[in-house]
């Protein structure tokens, strides 16, 4: 990623001289520099159903840490029951989603105790993202939320 900057420079003009003013000079971008914000994909609530939260624009964004957040957990679970966390970029175009983080991949299967897990986003190409959930098991209830640090 580039920024430009303003650069006023006189060279010899008549004799050889030309003015340059304001002239785009492209300077590189450090990341580092850039301004991030606090972002709540999905907010901490008991879940006890299946079910996806809103769009959340994140265009200003270009990358992020985000952060999976199981903090309560109760009912029983037989073998591949249990919590699945899903993180969704929204294509535009197609109104389809396309799958960014699957808990079940990341944690090698369905949360059934309290965890934390993160998602790191180096090159954020989508406008919207969204969490997605399932549960299974018997009276199941899970707690958790999806939140972020976002660097524009």
């Amino acid at each position: 990623m580039v920024e430009y900057g303003t650069i006023k420079k006189a060279i010899e003009n008549s004799t050889g001289k030309t003015n340059i003013v304001d002239a785009q000079v492209k300077v590189p971008v450090d990341i580092q520099d850039h301004w991030g914000e606090a972002v709540t994909l999905q907010a901490s609530a008991a879940q006890t159903a299946s079910g996806n939260g809103s769009d959340v624009d994140v265009e200003r964004f270009v990358m992020a840490e985000i952060c999976i957040d199981v903090t309560a957990v109760s009912g029983t679970f037989n073998a591949g029951e249990g919590l699945r966390v899903i993180v969704e970029g929204k294509d535009e175009i197609t109104g389809k989603y396309r799958t960014l983080y699957d808990s079940d991949s990341s944690l090698g299967g369905k949360i059934t105790t309290v965890t934390t897990d993160w998602l790191t986003i180096t090159t954020l190409a989508f406008r919207y993202l969204r969490v997605r959930w399932e549960i299974s098991g018997s009276t199941p209830s899970f707690t958790f939320s999806v939140t972020g640090q976002f660097k524009a």
